[in-house]
């Protein structure tokens, strides 16, 4: 396929190709066909007259052989001079048996055997009417532009001599008429104009039927895949929540039952701390376990969050004060040196969400930005965007950090998949699941060493 051409455009250009050649071509073959066709049905008609002409002025094989005689010369002035008024002739000559001129309108051509065609002569001494087409450039273009050539019709008509009883005529000489092709080409051009353009207008006809069926069953077919699309990702999508929904319950359900014994491991030390018999020794160990038993703790409470995005209630809020209240939580909560900035939408939408599901998201991606590019701003807008022909709003947080390889983007979206030393991989699946959980997706662009671009995309009416 043509680099940047469309299936229906690719076929508009075949098939018009296809008939105009076919349009060419057939009037070209067409030409030709009908030009000998005529040819030879005047060479049937010249035969016909030189005979009934010969007959008429009793022209007899013994004048074949005294054509010197002026008897001869009269009765071939008299019988085959007529023909020279038909259109075009240019010239007559007549032969004996022994393929010898014995009259024509040049006389300086009587008693030679010039000829350009002996084989079609013998041939019409045997009986058989032969024409012949002459042109140097063997073509039908008869326009004032084209330089002249020696063309002509020379038409070998054989000369029965007279019946005697029921004995088959014989043959006593041929007649050869030279004729111009003007007319005939004339003729032939205008047929072949008209021929054309029937074709042409039969196959313009073919060709709006066939691209239209074409564009039709195109259309159908991309309605179709689009659909299968649609339907394949919906699955997929519903697979995958299924997946999350299930892990998150997996995974709460062990985070409960090692949370309990972790929490008395640290209150357990902090108590063990206190005690002032304790050696600096033990008191260092003790001290490394609450460190210890307080990550594990906050490891263990970013897994409950896991389940927590599987279960959403949601109510209208308005995306600005959403996206305001997250930025001042964020700036709360990891520190207000960090230049966040917002690109406020001028209507106050209003969209059905769980909003704490939504900040949770939203401040993933925050902190992510920020730890992409610790020194640089980081930029929140939200727009008005279709996806897949359904109307929604696209809330996205730009960093300038390095971007992502092709192969991290593959498995960003992965739980425990993280590029982070000490991170949990868990922040983006947890966004993609309440994405889904909402009806919509979230998106990770890589801006070619400008930065990364993360986003969720929700539907304007979610179905939670």
């Amino acid at each position: 396929m043509l680099n940047g051409t469309t299936p229906p455009r690719l076929f508009a250009i075949i098939s018009l190709s296809m008939i105009i050649v076919m349009v060419i071509v057939t009037g070209l073959t067409q030409a030709l066909f009908f030009r000998q066709s005529i040819i030879d049905r005047e060479s049937v008609m010249v035969m016909d007259m030189a005979n009934a002409l010969a007959l008429e002025h009793l022209v007899s094989v013994s004048n074949m052989e005294n054509y010197a005689g002026i008897e001869a010369t009269d009765r071939f002035e008299q019988g085959f001079g007529p023909l020279m008024q038909l259109s075009g002739t240019q010239q007559i000559r007549v032969f004996n048996r022994n393929f010898t001129i014995v009259w024509a309108n040049d006389p300086a051509l009587v008693g030679t055997k010039r000829t350009s065609h002996m084989n079609d002569l013998t041939r019409a001494m045997q009986g058989e009417v032969r024409a012949v087409f002459d042109s140097e450039q063997n073509s039908l273009d008869v326009s004032a532009q084209r330089p002249a050539t020696p063309e002509s019709i020379e038409i070998y008509a054989p000369i029965y001599q007279a019946k005697t009883g029921t004995a088959s005529p014989e043959v006593m000489g041929v007649l050869s008429l030279s004729r111009s092709p003007l007319e005939l080409n004339n003729t032939i051009r205008k047929g072949r104009y008209l021929l054309w353009m029937v074709i042409g207008i039969g196959g313009a006809l073919l060709f709006a039927a066939l691209y239209k069926l074409f564009v039709l069953v195109y259309s159908r077919q991309k309605i179709a895949e689009l659909q299968f699309t649609k339907l394949t990702t919906e699955h997929n999508q519903i697979v995958q929540l299924e997946k999350l929904s299930a892990m998150g319950e997996i995974v709460s359900e062990i985070a409960h039952q090692i949370n309990n014994p972790l929490v008395g491991v640290i209150n357990l030390s902090q108590v063990a701390e206190r005690d002032p018999e304790i050696s600096a020794k033990t008191r260092r160990l003790l001290t490394a376990i609450q460190k210890s038993g307080i990550e594990c703790s906050d490891f263990v409470q970013r897994l409950l969050r896991l389940n927590q995005a599987a279960r959403s209630e949601p109510q209208s809020v308005h995306l600005n004060d959403l996206v305001r209240d997250t930025i001042t939580f964020f700036h709360q909560t990891i520190g207000k040196n960090h230049t966040v900035t917002f690109t406020e939408s001028d209507d106050n939408v209003t969209i059905t969400v769980d909003p704490v599901l939504i900040r949770h998201a939203l401040f993933n991606f925050i902190h992510n930005a920020i730890l992409a590019a610790p020194d640089k701003p980081v930029a929140i807008a939200f727009v008005s965007e279709k996806h897949e022909g359904v109307s929604g709003y696209l809330l996205s947080v730009t960093d300038m950090g390095g971007g992502f390889s092709e192969e991290v983007a593959k498995r960003l979206f992965k739980p425990f998949f993280t590029t982070r030393l000490g991170g949990t991989g868990l922040g983006l699946a947890v966004a993609q699941l309440i994405a889904m959980k909402h009806g919509g997706v979230a998106r990770a662009e890589n801006l070619s060493g400008r930065g990364a671009r993360f986003s969720i995309w929700l539907p304007s009416v979610v179905n939670s």
